[in-house]
């Protein structure tokens, strides 16, 4: 538990630090997220600028509107904490959400870079992973899916995971919960294209779904996820390896929509930023391994010294090459 506490203590500290260091918190795509506050149209989604919306109405603070994300970053991690310790052990559990927290790209978007939408996409689909898994009433896990929509349309990808369980008597309130949730992003193409189910992405954006870049969104040298996120690729063999085929499904249909993609390097992205929503997932994977070490003695001192404290220091260090050189 002190070292979840020292970790979201160095996420607080990061976020305000580097807001300190910028003087500002809204930059980059924020800007145009944030934008949605002013009743300003972009093509951009409608999801984070509706979470924000309370502490913005209070505050008019960007900075405090930024903190907000990093709270629901914590308090996604807890909640993936609270899914993984149902499948796994306790030093596993923990091993694998510090490993999240620090080893991953979830480092630079769910405290430097969080006024976006990529933490709220994490927070999203961790609260549907919990609804999903607890599966008391289909309802409001179609609002959670929807709402992963409209913080990224892109997520709804995560609604593969509902197939195994669609039955006559619960698609109704599944697709009536969905409709709910992604409500207001029809509603946001609508005043933006004068269509609600057309994607202003698509009138700027193109997709090639024929030669989409597997390659080159997974190891290309300025943000390839596996090249700057191993433990990324530590998830996705895990995921093979304990056949999670349909969280395998998720990411490679996330990955194929992302290679396909016109900017399919994703911009000026520290790793794969298009990810961040798949961690959750990649978390089974990345627990099974340790799961598979832990039968080799690996305690909890092993798993820091060998894998996570090292990736760590890495991904740090390479969040500040990023900032220093690349962005």
């Amino acid at each position: 538990m002190k070292l979840f506490l020292l970790t979201a203590a160095g996420y607080i500290l990061g976020y305000f630090a580097h807001a300190l260091y910028l003087h500002k918190t809204v930059y980059g795509d924020g800007i145009y997220y944030y934008a949605w506050l002013a009743f300003q149209p972009s093509k951009f989604s409608v999801g984070p600028a509706l979470f924000w919306a309370p502490m913005y109405l209070i505050t008019h603070n960007e900075i405090a509107v930024g903190a907000t994300c990093v709270l629901a970053t914590i308090f996604a991690l807890i909640l993936l904490w609270n899914l993984l310790q149902k499948r796994f052990n306790k030093t596993v559990s923990l091993m694998t959400i510090l490993s999240i927290a620090g080893a991953s790209n979830l480092l630079f978007y769910g405290s430097l870079d969080a006024v976006n939408s990529h933490a709220l996409t994490f927070f999203a689909t961790t609260v549907f992973l919990t609804l999903l898994f607890n599966r008391r009433n289909w309802f409001p896990i179609g609002i959670a899916l929807g709402v992963v929509g409209l913080m990224r349309p892109q997520d709804l990808l995560y609604g593969l995971l509902l197939i195994p369980y669609v039955r006559k008597n619960n698609i109704v309130p599944i697709a009536s919960g969905i409709l709910i949730g992604f409500f207001p992003q029809l509603v946001a193409w609508q005043l933006t294209t004068g269509k609600f189910w057309e994607s202003p992405y698509f009138l700027h954006e193109g997709f090639n779904f024929l030669q989409p870049h597997i390659l080159g969104v997974l190891f290309n040298v300025r943000s390839g996820l596996f090249l700057w996120t191993p433990i990324a690729l530590i998830g996705v063999i895990g995921l093979t390896y304990k056949k999670y085929y349909w969280f395998l499904l998720v990411f490679l249909a996330e990955l194929y929509i992302v290679a396909s993609w016109s900017t399919w390097w994703q911009g000026a992205s520290y790793s794969g930023r298009m990810f961040v929503s798949s961690l959750p997932i990649l978390a089974y994977g990345i627990a099974s391994i340790f799961t598979f070490l832990s039968k080799y003695r690996f305690t909890q001192a092993y798993f820091l010294l060998a894998i996570v404290v090292p990736l760590s220091i890495i991904n740090a260090t390479s969040i500040i090459y990023f900032l220093y050189t690349l962005r």
